[in-house]
């Protein structure tokens, strides 16, 4: 009975998908009418023009055409591959998304599993050293790293590293070479944990200091069960799942302090590309970017659901049996 629930569950939220994809798209669509003369003003942008350079990119660009037509147009390209080609480059869109797109991919995941890796052990060390100087410490830690901006502290992290002691190189990704790679990769991984690292402290905190006196847990205690088997059965299992839910925002949130990390270190992934894209008012590319990282947020929030049934396969259940 279970194992159908689950299936009927995860069958639901894939379905949801359709409906939150064709939004997205929609939206995505749209973002080209948000520029003042559209896609002709920028290609003829400083150039001369004349009537039939007009015509001929309105032709190519399906301007003529009504908008539900260029929008299904755009949409056949795109479930094709096809992103269009960028007006600045000329180079196709998909192209320099899937070349930029796994160095985004690994920064954001370096810093989610560094934060997760760091930040849950020293907020379960806070919550069982509570009011002592070791919990307040790293609560006073937690609302620092949160409360400062990525910029700034991949500024501090770049110039005390990097420019005055001379640990780790200043910018790029160094050269195929696996450890020289990482070696360029530690400090802009740092510089883009430190915030998630910290709200993921303060959110096991709370919710270790949430389960951590009620009744079950002191009857485990009663009974003689061992205090590793109480933290990692009773209490871990259970404080996961908020942890889980801050988890899969951080990896959303963690787009916006890409920006600022891959610009400082020059790195060449989608935060510099999203980047120079907006400053050129290069439509087509802006397009392929805000479609690549909105599926991100749609296919996250999926994982988030999928996490929450490993962690405790009952939310699968009540959720599918709703």
């Amino acid at each position: 009975m279970r194992g159908r629930a689950l299936v009927f569950y995860f069958g639901r939220r894939l379905l949801m998908l359709v409906p939150v994809t064709f939004l997205v798209t929609l939206a995505v669509f749209l973002l080209a009418s948000l520029v003042p003369g559209g896609v002709v003003a920028v290609v003829l942008a400083g150039h001369p023009t004349d009537t039939a350079t007009v015509e001929a990119l309105q032709a190519k660009y399906h301007l003529n055409d009504p908008l539900y037509v260029q929008y299904l147009a755009w949409l056949g390209n795109v479930i094709h591959g096809d992103l269009g080609r960028s007006i600045l480059t000329s180079q196709p869109v998909s192209y320099a998304i899937m070349t930029r797109l796994p160095l985004t991919v690994e920064l954001n995941l370096g810093g989610l599993l560094l934060a997760l890796i760091i930040g849950i052990p020293l907020g379960i060390l806070a919550a069982t050293r509570q009011g002592r100087a070791r919990d307040r410490g790293v609560v006073g830690i937690a609302v620092l790293g949160s409360s400062t901006p990525h910029f700034i502290l991949a500024l501090v992290i770049l110039y005390v590293f990097a420019e005055l002691l001379g640990w780790f190189p200043l910018f790029g990704v160094g050269t195929d070479y696996p450890p020289d790679r990482l070696w360029h990769m530690v400090l802009p991984t740092v510089s883009l944990a430190i915030g998630p690292l910290a709200f993921v402290t303060k959110i096991t905190r709370a919710s270790m200091l949430d389960i951590i006196d009620r009744d079950h847990i002191a009857f485990a205690r009663a009974r003689g069960v061992s205090e590793l088997r109480i933290m990692l059965v009773y209490l871990l299992r259970n404080a996961l799942i908020p942890v889980v839910t801050a988890a899969g925002l951080l990896l959303i949130g963690l787009l916006t302090g890409t920006v600022f990390v891959e610009t400082i270190f020059g790195l060449p992934g989608l935060g510099g590309l999203l980047v120079s894209s907006v400053k050129g008012n290069d439509i087509p590319m802006i397009q392929g970017l805000v479609l690549v990282l909105a599926i991100w947020v749609v296919l996250a929030n999926l994982f988030i659901d999928a996490l929450y049934v490993v962690i405790d396969p009952r939310v699968g259940f009540e959720r599918s049996a709703s």
